[in-house]
């Protein structure tokens, strides 16, 4: 028997894209909701009032990585291009390890990013692909959270490394390497995976993630330095 519905059936990645653009604009309005109302309550607030701050700051910051998850999630699926430019990779990574080391106090977080560091990249795409690695492997860290950058200029690469001393990555988690969205658990570490393989195969290179012989997990984006078209 024929299906019925074949001549009006949407396409899986065309009905993905109206999923998370539907949900990216109505969640959207929901947390600009929240961040007016933080800011009006921060204002409002009497001086002294410590732990009230805390948990406004804290509920910014979780709507803030809603946001980000949400972005993540659209630009995985919809069409994405990049915008390069001349950059500092290891600055870059430097103000996204300050920034967690803030926001993780009891993790120590080692930055082993020596600037100067030029690429030739899209210094947005990189920064939201780092932040959604460096927000999973936060959370599943023990103690510890190192992140690297360092040059290879003999093969005109670069390369940019997170890695953890928590327990390693489950094979659900890693399927989001090749099949996105194909299992609701463990999520939030599925994405980050899948959108940095997208942004740095976009710039030409590759994603190599696993446990380390010492324990914990290592995720390496390497890709090539990049230059100016002429």
């Amino acid at each position: 028997m024929g299906n019925e519905n074949s001549g009006s059936a949407v396409p899986s990645e065309r009905f993905a894209e109206m999923v998370v653009r539907t949900l990216r604009h109505e969640v959207g309005d929901l947390l600009q909701s929240v961040y007016s109302a933080v800011a009006i309550l921060q204002e409002r607030l009497p001086r002294g009032q410590t732990l009230e701050r805390t948990i406004l700051t804290d509920l910014r910051a979780r709507a803030e990585t809603c946001k980000n998850e949400l972005d993540a999630a659209h630009d995985l699926v919809c069409p994405l291009s990049l915008n390069r430019a001349s950059l500092d990779l290891a600055e870059l990574v430097g103000g996204i390890a300050a920034s967690f080391s803030l926001r993780f106090p009891g993790l120590q977080i080692v930055n082993e990013s020596v600037p100067p560091l030029k690429i030739w990249a899209d210094a947005q795409r990189l920064a939201q692909a780092g932040s959604l690695l460096m927000m999973s492997l936060c959370q599943a860290a023990r103690s510890k959270v190192v992140v690297r950058t360092r040059g290879q200029p003999d093969e005109g690469l670069v390369e940019w490394s997170f890695r953890h001393d928590g327990a390693a990555a489950s094979a659900e988690q890693l399927s989001w390497l090749n099949s996105p969205f194909n299992t609701t658990r463990h999520a939030r570490f599925g994405l980050g995976l899948a959108f940095a393989r997208r942004v740095i195969e976009l710039h030409g290179g590759q994603i190599e993630a696993g446990a380390e012989p010492e324990g914990g997990f290592k995720v390496n984006l390497i890709w090539p330095v990049g230059q100016p078209s002429a």
